[in-house]
């Protein structure tokens, strides 16, 4: 390292040169002593340090920063090893850095520990981090090494004399380096918007948790009283063993040309839980608005269920879902109740204390069922069940549009008058009537006096004898003392 000796060779001499200088300029002026090492230092250095040789990168030649000292308002510098000056320490700058430093008002700070007001603040960095070139003059060349951060600023000048320079003490080499006073600023207000943010996600996530182990263990039941007191239900829905909850249902309560109307549905989505719920939303809606539901109730439910087939099938199609639904539903006009039936949701009256069917489940080895799917072009397999093309478990629904030429979604509806014999009703989703039988369901119902507590019953009887799907049923209970000799509903609200 023959160029490194010549540096060092050259620095000696400078610095005896300097010395000597420094005597006579403290001797011949009346300037204070760090003054003059300032000007004559500067002069010294400029004059007698020969010109260096060119570096040669290829070679791999460079000169390693040593530990220097810097000054908060001078940047007083020295090299490790030298004796101190009793008039004070020499300074090298540059002529940058001392421009900068002329503009920029000296810092204020408290003093550190171990130290007087307006002493030295020590830095430390590992050649490994920053090695500085010596080139000619006294500037100095920083390599295209990463600049060492000193708090939140960097060791060499910053442009603007308006911003502050932040040191922090001396940091051994191995040893982590700790925020200091100084270096420590104030949390800016978009880092606090983001932490309460952040709280504010995660008081949701905890929520939406706290809802779903409700959600785990809990039955969404309720009940309705007509306010005429003719009719009381009551509906209870419990998700069961499934990931998801595709069962909806549905209560609706008008009067249409002094009659009142009840309408009562289940909702049995398969493949996702959108039909059901377009079901929901839109099936009573559309029926109530047929301009012949009053007088022709039958055909206006047949139009209505086929008109929101179709509508729903044109409202996903620009998606890729082929979710469907069953619907079991119970419109009851005056005492004439109309039950219509799309799928393998049931509905089930008890009279005269027998449980009788008013509708027969849509199943594809149902023999005149098979036969218009075959007619149609389709075919009925076996897969774990009988399926239509070997994947539908129901001849009908709605939805389902690759298998829609097959499965369609006309009603079968039935008619029954409510006379003193008929008890109630039940709805169901399959979830019920898989594991527990009409005569079953009648039975556990005539238990229970209130119409929410019955359903409540059914649900929890259907998931206790292992139903795997999810458990939906309304029960609806007639109270024949409030009817009139028109066998019109009648009377207060009981």
């Amino acid at each position: 390292m023959v160029y490194d000796g010549a540096v060092k060779d050259q620095e000696s001499s400078a610095s005896a040169s300097a010395s000597a200088a420094l005597s006579e300029a403290a001797a011949a002026s009346e300037v204070t002593a760090a003054e003059a090492v300032v000007v004559v230092v500067s002069e010294a250095v400029v004059s007698e340090q020969p010109p260096r040789p060119a570096h040669d990168k290829r070679l791999g030649v460079r000169h390693p920063l040593k530990h220097r000292r810097f000054r908060t308002g001078g940047k007083v510098m020295m090299e490790p090893g030298d004796p101190p000056s009793a008039q004070g320490e020499v300074e090298v700058v540059d002529e940058e850095a001392s421009e900068v430093e002329q503009e920029a008002p000296p810092v204020e700070r408290g003093p550190h520990e171990g130290e007087e007001e307006g002493g030295d603040v020590e830095v430390s960095s590992a050649p490994a981090e920053m090695e500085v070139e010596v080139v000619e003059g006294d500037a100095m060349e920083e390599l295209p090494e990463p600049a060492v951060a000193v708090g939140e600023s960097e060791l060499e000048g910053r442009p603007g004399g308006d911003e502050e320079e932040v040191s922090s003490p001396v940091v051994p080499q191995g040893e982590t380096k700790q925020d200091t006073p100084a270096a420590a600023a104030p949390v800016p207000a978009m880092e606090e918007r983001k932490h309460k943010d952040q709280e504010k996600k995660q008081n949701e996530r905890e929520r939406e948790k706290e809802r779903e182990r409700v959600d785990e263990v809990g039955y969404m039941s309720g009940g309705w009283k007509s306010d005429d007191g003719f009719l009381s239900c009551g509906y209870s829905s419990f998700r069961g063993k499934r990931a998801s909850m595709e069962d909806f249902y549905d209560i609706k309560s008008s009067k249409i040309d002094d009659k009142q109307i009840s309408l009562f549905g289940i909702f049995d989505g398969h493949g996702g839980s959108r039909a059901a719920e377009y079901l929901k939303e839109h099936l009573f809606e559309n029926l109530m608005k047929h301009p012949e539901f009053m007088k022709d109730t039958k055909l206006a439910i047949s139009e209505t269920y086929r008109k929101t087939d179709s509508e729903f099938l044109d409202s996903e199609s620009h998606t890729h879902r082929d979710d469907g639904s069953t619907a079991s539903t119970a419109v009851l006009v005056g005492n004439h109740l109309y039950v219509a039936n799309v799928g393998d949701s049931r509905a089930v009256i008890s009279k005269a204390g027998k449980a009788i069917a008013l509708s027969e489940d849509h199943k594809p080895n149902r023999s005149d069922e098979r036969k218009r799917i075959e007619s149609a072009g389709g075919v009925v397999m076996w897969a774990g069940t009988w399926r239509v093309g070997g994947v539908l478990a129901m001849s009908r629904a709605f939805g389902n549009r690759l298998l829609k030429q097959f499965v369609v979604a006309d009603p079968e509806i039935q008619e029954q008058e409510i006379d003193d014999e008929v008890e109630f009703l039940i709805l169901a989703s399959d979830g019920l009537w898989d594991v527990v039988p009409n005569e079953d369901a009648v039975s556990l119902v005539k238990i229970e006096e209130e119409p929410e507590a019955a359903a409540r019953k059914l649900t929890e009887t259907a998931f206790s004898r292992g139903s795997g799907d999810n458990i939906t049923c309304i029960v609806v209970k007639f109270q024949h003392d409030k009817m009139d000799g028109d066998s019109s509903p009648s009377g207060d609200k009981s």
